[in-house]
């Protein structure tokens, strides 16, 4: 499969994000693994700090597997910078994966059929992991393919890590999205944003993949 070029004026543009630089030590967005670790809404906190980058005109590619993509907050923080939200969200491709498997197709079929170089973020995966319906050693196995299919696909991909408490007989499994990757970084975030647990999703759209 012959792959698109990685995108340089999206990559400078998200490498220049100030919150984002202990992510990078070289300066460079690179394609790669790279992760974001924080509080349970790092994934909203996260999405309203690539604001500006959006309406700088970069892409990305955003896998919602936490099911708390924050239209809402992106929208306030668009305004706040006296922008038009929906000209930062139009940048977003938005797809969210209901449980594990859907994930791994994501990641290893469709995403790759979609991919145009732009960066692509997996948004709070674990609790896909957690599911208590699927039994942990089936959910080992798909965590174990869902990292070889990024790992096939020459993209830059940020995974956005939440604290969470991992059941019995799935700890350690988070730290298998930091091994070997290039960068990883704690994150808190701004409150310039209104990142409501209360209004998961806002008005966003959903583009099945």
């Amino acid at each position: 499969m012959a792959f698109p070029p990685h995108p340089i004026l999206a990559e400078a543009a998200l490498a220049g994000t100030k919150s984002l630089r202990p992510l990078l030590p070289d300066g460079r967005l690179l394609p790669g693994r790279y992760v974001v670790s924080g509080p349970g809404d790092v994934a909203g906190r996260f999405l309203t700090t690539l604001c500006p980058a959006l309406l700088a005109g970069a892409r990305v590619l955003w896998l919602d597997a936490g099911s708390a993509f924050n239209a809402y907050g992106a929208g306030y923080a668009t305004r706040c910078l006296g922008a038009d939200a929906r000209a930062a969200l139009a940048n977003v491709q938005l797809a969210r994966p209901f449980n594990l498997y859907q994930l791994e197709t994501m990641v290893k079929v469709k995403v790759p059929e979609r991919w145009r170089g732009e960066p692509i973020v997996i948004a709070d995966p674990m609790p896909l992991f957690y599911d208590a319906d699927v039994p942990a050693a089936a959910a080992r196995r798909v965590l174990t393919r869902v990292l070889e299919g990024m790992a096939l696909l020459p993209a830059t991909w940020i995974v956005l890590a939440a604290d969470r408490a991992a059941p019995e007989g799935r700890s350690g499994w988070e730290e298998e999205w930091s091994r070997h990757a290039k960068g990883a970084m704690r994150f808190y975030g701004t409150n310039f944003a209104d990142d409501r647990a209360d209004a998961p999703g806002g008005g966003s759209r959903l583009e099945a993949l």
